[in-house]
């Protein structure tokens, strides 16, 4: 079990990650409206080095009523953030890489847009780069490639995000980490069939169920050549258009209370989407619409 200081580092981490955590909004970070980062899918959450990694953005959207959104990648090796190091990569960073271009929403999904948009594509720096003055231990746990991206509109605030990729030994350490897998979002204890429903009338629990293949158990390489063993918790973050939810996180498949509107909004339907993460970069995550 994760000591609270350990939930609460990876809680600032989500924070970061989604950027709408300021002071001001903390109290509603679960509802969505404004242009916003949900979480970013990453095909490889731990790769070997050179590998070809794909990015998946997903963003939400309700209030844009369609329109075309800016985006800038930037990546380079972990300037140490561990140790307080700022999450920027600059361009004088080791493997800095930057590109940049747009993608759409589209204006007939403006009112409930909260999806994946275009991915992007990144290659991990070479073993001779991203393991320089590395010990054992790093290569077999991972160095930390940090991957900036970041997202804005004509006129408006720039929306900042930061991932991390694990690029690991890939001979040392064979047995990467994977995504995790949602196998069902319930519903009062009864699995959804479909991925849009009818808007509960009274106050109902929802939970994420995920398979126990998907938390994985691991090594971990301390600094003398030992291994640790561990095994993965999922760490579930809610996000609402309507209505009101009692946690923004849950962990695994404990229950969250969502309490419907007074009424149902005018001319559109209603989102919940929910993203599981395991902690080590991998992550899942499900949308269900009410109408």
């Amino acid at each position: 079990m994760k000591t609270l200081s350990m939930r609460l580092g990876f809680a600032f981490i989500l924070c970061v990650m989604t950027t709408n955590c300021g002071e001001d909004n903390m109290p509603k970070y679960q509802a969505l409206g404004d242009l916003r980062i949900l979480t970013i899918v990453v095909d490889k959450p731990e790769a070997n080095p050179g590998d070809t990694v794909t990015f998946t953005p997903v963003l939400s959207d309700l209030n844009g009523n369609g329109r075309t959104i800016n985006y800038v990648v930037q990546a380079c090796i972990d300037p140490g953030i561990g140790v307080g190091a700022d999450p920027v990569c600059k361009n004088t960073a080791p493997a800095y890489i930057q590109t940049a271009g747009t993608v759409t929403i589209p204006a007939g999904a403006s009112q409930t847009y909260t999806s994946p948009v275009a991915p992007f594509t990144l290659t991990m720096p070479d073993a001779n780069i991203i393991f320089a003055g590395r010990n054992d231990a790093d290569k077999y746990n991972g160095v930390i490639y940090l991957v900036q991206y970041n997202i804005w509109i004509t006129n408006g605030p720039a929306i900042n995000s930061f991932l991390r990729v694990f690029v690991s030994d890939a001979t040392t350490k064979t047995q990467k980490n994977q995504n995790p897998s949602i196998a069902s979002v319930d519903l009062n204890d009864s699995p959804l069939l479909s991925s849009t429903i009818p808007m509960p009338t009274s106050a109902s629990n929802f939970r994420v169920t995920v398979p126990l293949s998907s938390m994985e158990t691991y090594t971990v390489m301390q600094y003398d050549g030992s291994l640790l063993t561990r095994t993965e918790e999922m760490l579930n973050t809610w996000f609402i258009s309507d209505g009101a939810i009692e946690y923004s996180r849950t962990i695994e498949n404990a229950n969250n209370l969502w309490t419907p509107p007074g009424s149902k909004p005018a001319g559109r339907g209603m989102v919940l989407l929910v993203v599981t993460r395991d902690g080590r970069g991998g992550a899942a995550f499900q949308k269900i619409e009410m109408n």
